[in-house]
């Protein structure tokens, strides 16, 4: 496995060029379309968005959210409606309602519609997750940071201990999406293959309280501490799969905590992407996103705060002996493809699965890629 690892790293190096880009219409298109496709947005309602939208900065102009928002009540409606007559249907409405109000608040929820989509999304998710139509469970408790939500798949109730793998996105990728986009590739075939999974957001982000800081790993240590009382999980068996910024957490987490044994990384930031001329190459609306999840009012607050993230992995990642996979296309518009073959270049091991042509996170070949984490941690996570 590790001269694979090898024999892959050397193989992309010639893309190292492809770098962030300031595409008005690149990202959405090669990322955030397979994305909201993959999430169930109707085809035809994405299309007529997408084909009135020009830049990622529309994506906070009050016409591009109240057509999102507008779709999300009526589906919501549909839902309240069936409450009564058929809760199977109405928690499946309530899924397709969520799905609208998600993209509604993307990339993150700093306006008033925004916020008011952000809200709709826990609240219609809630409702799914309790009438059947989304797969999970919520897990609601108070850590030394504060109150913390997570979201777990359901228990079957048998009395077994499994693994488990925890998902946490990024920026932009809170649990209520998370938990939309991969119940059906990862949480079915985990249940099925005998592995509870549980979705949190990352700091900063979602129901997450405390800006995002080198000190993230906290709030999943205070996560972990909470989900050891599940009678049905194995806590000496526990992995951890980061999306995007979540990426981040992969390499990092193990360095601290020592609950986690193996770990999946999908397009991480690192070392350069934390970098001044990078946020600079950058879409306007990640970098907003950024200053809200990290708590800062500049430029130049994002660049200290990212200084201390990109301290602390370096620092960590030559003593970093757990088993490590990166994932990620070789055409990353948002991570520089240093920071993807970052994980390479100290500790072990190291394993790296990279899609050609690809954007971030590999997220065209979503499926694949999933399905290559999870049979990964699979042999991970095995029993002893």
């Amino acid at each position: 496995m590790r001269s694979l690892a090898l024999l892959l790293s050397m193989s992309v190096l010639a893309c190292a060029g492809a770098g962030p880009t300031r595409d008005k219409r690149a990202f959405f298109q090669r990322v955030d379309l397979p994305r909201w496709q993959r999430l169930g947005i109707e085809p035809n309602f994405l299309a007529q968005a997408l084909d009135t939208t020009h830049s990622m900065s529309e994506f906070f102009d009050d016409v591009w959210v109240k057509r999102w928002l507008d779709e999300g009540r009526r589906l919501e409606a549909i839902a309240a409606g069936l409450e009564s007559t058929d809760p199977t249907a109405a928690g499946k409405a309530y899924a397709d309602a969520a799905r609208y109000y998600i993209v509604a608040h993307y990339p993150n929820p700093r306006t008033p519609l925004k916020k008011e989509a952000f809200e709709a999304s826990l609240r219609t998710t809630s409702k799914g997750m309790a009438l059947g139509g989304i797969a999970f469970d919520p897990i609601d408790f108070t850590a030394p940071m504060g109150a913390l939500h997570v979201v777990r798949s359901k228990p079957l109730g048998d009395g077994v201990k499994r693994p488990v793998i925890i998902v946490s996105g990024g920026l932009d990728g809170y649990k209520e999406e998370l938990a939309l986009l991969l119940q059906g590739s990862l949480a079915g075939s985990g249940v099925a293959n005998g592995v509870v999974l549980v979705l949190a957001d990352m700091p900063g982000t979602g129901q997450n309280p405390r800006p995002l800081s080198a000190k993230g790993h906290e709030e999943y240590s205070a996560i972990i501490d909470r989900l050891a009382t599940e009678p049905d999980i194995d806590s000496t068996r526990i992995g951890f799969m980061g999306l995007s910024f979540g990426g981040y957490w992969a390499v990092r987490l193990p360095q601290v905590e020592p609950r986690i044994k193996a770990a999946v990384n999908f397009g991480g930031p690192m070392t350069r992407a934390f970098t001044l001329s990078n946020f600079g190459r950058l879409p306007d609306a990640f970098v907003q996103a950024a200053l809200q999840v990290m708590g800062v009012s500049n430029i130049f607050g994002l660049a200290g705060v990212s200084d201390s993230l990109a301290k602390s992995v370096s620092d960590g990642l030559a003593t970093n002996q757990k088993p490590l996979l990166t994932i990620n296309g070789t055409e990353d518009s948002v991570i520089p493809m240093e920071d993807t073959m970052f994980p390479g270049t100290a500790g072990s091991p190291r394993t790296f699965f990279l899609v050609p042509g690809d954007d971030h996170c590999a997220m065209g070949n979503l499926e694949l890629v999933v399905g290559v984490a999870k049979s990964w941690l699979d042999k991970e996570l095995a029993a002893p």
